[in-house]
């Protein structure tokens, strides 16, 4: 039974022994005290003025007003109320509450005249353990004490034996002091330490032992001389005073200092601190951390890190790093080096939005991540691409958007220095704006008619690209021969060149990788900006109105007018090579504003037919096959004229007068090619499916459709006007999934072509990077050609199709039944949480997937094999073959096993191996990798051991150690 209680007294009560108790709530009351039974909703209000208790009035009572706000009490056994003394007292399952505070225990006493409460457990000896212990709340503290003494008035208390949490973590203390400001006071007394862990055991894991500990209010916990115990075991590491943050509700962290790492770097800038600053609550929405490094070599390092969230509208991160590096290796030292680093992320979060912006940028140079990486993934990352979107809905058709644009190829390692060289930068911008096709005819709702399928639309799109390429002519196939200036040096893609290039790479001699790219500085910054390609195309599509033919062919007949707009072009000057008799062509570049244009006319037709064949063995009932040809065409008449040029002298493989294009190799469509073009395009695609009798009589349908291939396609086309390769390279692709776990693809391509031994026609000229002119090619020299005769027909005993490439990839994985939506409900239960820890978790799962072991899934086994055959003619070929194997298994719930390996079956050696251990500690994080096998000494650390505590506010206490090239380095903090 609760009963809450309103006391009244005679003019001369008599006061009860401290250690005495009211009858249960109910019971009549005594002539010695006066005190009736509670009334259930009953308050008590005191009143300011002290005046007589008036004896008639039963429900109120008046006594000095010392609070601010209505006292509420109630209790399970009994209370009782002393007049005389102004003391009230509750037992048994007792609550106050007295504004924002809260108070529960078995025991509590208000003593109106001190304006003080005192509660306190109780001690049952048959279960032998304390009930009733008091829990204190005052707004979003909680207390759980055996003992305290709260003064109302000036808000300050005492409490013995506290269990409070801040935060991520929680403090335990023998004694509490509180003040008016809601600081909380611990110190050591009987005997006892305070302590602060992130541990919410009874026992903790671990603990920071502290001689006293000041917990400013929603800020920070600041603990004196203190030092680490693991399993109450003290550990000779201690600092003289440290700080903890407290997040608070709304923000991911509170502002406060980051204390760095410190050890030996293996990379040859020496003994290291690293990350240390500042980290800036700007407020609920931004946080700001502000890092800097320090080597002993001369190193240095600093940038800015921020997190925003801007709710029900975008989101992101940003991260701005950059390094001065200098490393002193065991041969030569190297020259100074400046790294930077720039990562941003924003995603809107409305999507009914008629506006879209986003934005995924991860620019580096070159080393970077080699030098400053603190993961496997993060160091042998190779390339990274960064993209900024935006775009734009007007009304219902018309669309706009516009996108920027940075591809990096961060180079290969160099030998000598261990640092990754000549990169390739690509920087893009590109804006778009369009017309969705729409039927003139029909814009208030058709009638039928066959005209109202008639569509029309527009699309522009204009670019600029800067890249750190040598800008090269590219002369394959001109069909004459070039004399090129020192600022547009011969490129041909040939296959020779191709060869020569896996050579090097294969040796080791890097010595002319690169020499085709500029630096990406602002030193080359005038020759990059020179380099620039400025184009943009625009079209014009037209829909016709479809038409059925025999009732199941489809005849799709269209329209399109398009064009280019370049801001150079190529200059060919007719001259003589000096000392010899052959004429050559000069190409130069030139400046401009210049435009190209074409219409084209094309059409398609297609169908589908479907066949079955009833097999009636076992389950399967049926194999369907269903074919789906298609064939289309298009033409576009010759309208290059004023975009060509005619080469003097020289004629095309049909006799006639040979023209080449301003605007080979500056993107776009290049003008196309002079004369009128024609084509025909075909593929068949197929699908074959199986059909078998279900297994349960339950099922919902009594038959099961089983995919056996779900696309076998060939395809390949006709030029009709070619001068010479008339047809296109024969594509056959497969795909399918095998028993839902084995996925399975399949890529050829074929040449209809013969090759033959053939002398050359004219002699090979280079010009070298200082200007000589060399000649690469004699003409008469035999050499293995593709001809323009087909492969059916020539002399030579060859296949009616010549393989160029071929691509088998097949691989499957492994592990128990709903782990996949184990794995997604966990995710999303997690990101269900509101509190901090859980969304800095969450936050840290996003930026690093890779890092993140999913202890839900018991194992998980992935296998992939995959073989590439590249012909360069049929005497010539590489192969690639490789075998991947990753996967990972708990041993215990708490420990997980994972490896990452493969074989590269050409070389006969094993590929970047790594094998990870982790640990889940309850409130500690360990894990091992080691990577046997590397293929590059510069490419992974031998073997890294981490221990560190789980909560991100202690995210400085760990234990690491490192062995990389026979070097051992540890941090521990």
């Amino acid at each position: 039974m609760t009963a809450a209680l309103v006391a009244s007294a005679q003019q001369n009560p008599v006061r009860r022994p401290a250690s005495g108790r009211l009858p249960a709530a109910g019971a009549p009351a005594t002539p010695a005290t006066g005190v009736r039974p509670a009334a259930p909703g009953d308050t008590l209000r005191p009143n300011r003025t002290a005046t007589p208790l008036d004896t008639t009035v039963r429900d109120t009572m008046t006594i000095d007003r010392q609070f601010q706000t209505s006292v509420k009490s109630k209790s399970r056994d009994s209370s009782f109320f002393d007049a005389t003394g102004r003391i009230y007292e509750l037992f048994g399952e007792a609550e106050v509450n007295y504004g924002d505070i809260t108070l529960q225990a078995d025991y509590i006493r208000l003593n109106y005249a001190t304006n003080e409460v005192f509660a306190r457990g109780r001690y049952d000896s048959t279960t032998r353990k304390w009930i009733g212990q008091p829990i204190f709340q005052d707004g979003a503290d909680t207390y759980n004490t055996k003992e305290i003494r709260y003064n109302f008035k000036t808000k300050k208390g005492i409490i013995s034996s506290v269990i409070t949490a801040q935060g991520e973590g929680n403090i335990r203390g023998p004694r509490v002091k509180k003040d008016a400001d809601n600081n909380v006071y611990i110190g050591r007394a009987n005997g006892q330490t305070p302590i602060y862990t992130t541990c919410n055991l009874t026992t903790p894991h671990f603990h920071i032992a502290a001689t006293k500990i000041k917990v400013v209010h929603n800020k920070q916990v600041v603990a004196g001389p203190f030092y680490l115990a693991v399993n109450e075991v003290p550990l000779p590491l201690g600092l003289p005073f440290g700080f903890f943050p407290i997040p608070k509700k709304k923000e991911i962290g509170t502002s406060g200092l980051i204390f760095p790492q410190y050890g030996e770097e293996p990379n040859g800038r020496g003994f290291f601190l690293r990350d240390g600053g500042y980290y800036w609550a700007l407020n609920e929405y931004i946080g700001m951390q502000f890092k800097a490094s320090i080597y002993s070599n001369g190193s240095w390092g600093a940038g800015v890190e921020s997190q925003y969230l801007k709710r029900y509208r975008y989101g992101g991160q940003f991260a701005l790093r950059y390094s001065r590096n200098r490393l002193n290796r065991i041969v030569e030292a190297q020259a100074p080096s400046n790294d930077f680093s720039i990562i941003w992320s924003h995603a809107p979060q409305n999507r009914g939005a008629r506006s879209s912006f986003s934005a995924n940028v991860n620019v580096a140079s070159n080393s970077y991540s080699q030098l400053n990486a603190t993961s496997l993934q993060q160091t042998i990352r190779n390339v990274a691409g960064s993209s900024v979107q935006y775009s734009r809905q007007f009304g219902q058709y018309v669309r706009s958007g516009a996108n920027f644009r940075v591809n990096q190829n961060f180079g290969r390692f160099n030998q000598l220095t261990g640092l990754r060289e000549n990169g390739q930068t690509d920087v893009s911008a590109d804006v778009n704006l369009g017309v969705t096709q729409i039927a003139p005819f029909a814009l208030r709702g058709g009638t039928g008619q066959w005209y109202e399928s008639f569509r029309v639309g527009f699309d522009f799109n204009a670019s600029a690209q800067i890249n750190n390429v040598r800008r090269r002519i590219d002369t394959t196939g001109l069909g004459f021969p070039v004399i090129l200036t020192s600022l547009a040096n011969i490129r041909g893609d040939t296959i020779q060149a191709r060869i020569d290039s896996l050579n090097r790479v294969r040796s080791g001699d890097f010595s002319q990788v690169g020499q085709n790219l500029y630096p990406f500085n602002l030193e080359t910054l005038p020759e990059l900006l020179r380099n620039m390609q400025v184009q943009s195309r625009y079209s014009i599509p037209i829909s016709l109105p479809n038409f059925k033919i025999a009732r199941y062919i489809n005849f799709t007949p269209g329209i399109s007018f398009q064009g280019d707009l370049y801001t150079k072009k190529l200059q060919f000057t007719r001259q003589s090579i000096p000392g010899t008799s052959d004429i050559a062509y000069r190409i130069d570049t030139v400046g401009g504003v210049f435009s190209t244009y074409s219409v084209s006319f094309n059409g398609s037709v297609n169908t589908r037919a479907y066949g079955t064949y009833f097999v009636r063995l076992g389950r399967v009932q049926a194999i369907r096959h269903t074919i789906a040809p298609s064939v289309s065409f298009s033409y576009l008449p010759d309208l290059s004229n004023s975009f060509s040029t005619a080469i003097e002298g020289f004629r095309n493989a049909a006799g006639e007068p040979l023209r080449t294009s301003n605007f080979r190799g500056f993107g776009g469509s290049g003008g196309a090619s002079p004369g009128q073009q024609a084509s025909i395009s075909y593929s068949l695609v197929n699908q074959i499916e199986m059909k078998v009798r279900s297994r349960s009589d339950s099922a919902k349908s009594e038959f099961e459709k089983i995919s056996l291939f779900d696309n076998i396609s060939l395809s390949g086309g006709y030029n009709i006007f070619a001068p010479q390769f008339n047809f296109s390279p024969v594509n056959l692709s497969a795909n399918t999934q095998i028993l839902k776990k084995v996925n399975f693809n399949f890529a050829a391509t074929f040449d209809p072509y013969a090759f033959e031994y053939l002398p050359r026609t004219t002699n090979v000229y280079i010009i070298e990077a200082d200007g000589r002119i060399v000649q690469r090619g004699t003409k008469g020299d035999v050499v293995l050609t593709r001809t323009n005769k087909l492969a059916l027909n020539s002399d030579l005993k060859q296949a009616p199709l010549h393989l160029q490439n071929l691509n088998f990839f097949i691989s499957t994985s492994f592990n128990p039944k709903g782990a996949n939506q184990n794995r997604a409900r966990t995710v999303g239960q997690q990101v269900q949480g509101t509190t901090p820890a859980e969304q800095a978790q969450i936050n840290d799962i996003r930026l690093n997937p890779e890092e993140y072991v999913d202890f839900t899934i018991p194992w998980n086994l992935n296998l992939s094999y995959n073989f590439s055959l590249n012909k360069f003619t049929p005497t010539q070929s590489t192969i690639i073959q490789t075998l991947q194997i990753t996967g990972d298994f708990s041993l215990t719930p708490k420990w997980k096993v994972s490896i990452n390996s493969g074989y590269d079956i050409v070389a006969r050696a094993p590929s970047l191996t790594t094998v990870s251990i982790n640990r889940d500690l309850h409130c500690w994080d360990m894990s091992f990798s080691w990577t046997p096998f590397s293929g590059n000494r510069y490419r992974a650390n031998y073997f890294s051991f981490d221990l560190r505590a789980r909560s991100s506010i202690l995210q400085d206490l760990k234990l690491s150690r490192r062995s990389r090239g026979g070097l051992n380095v540890g941090t521990m903090f």
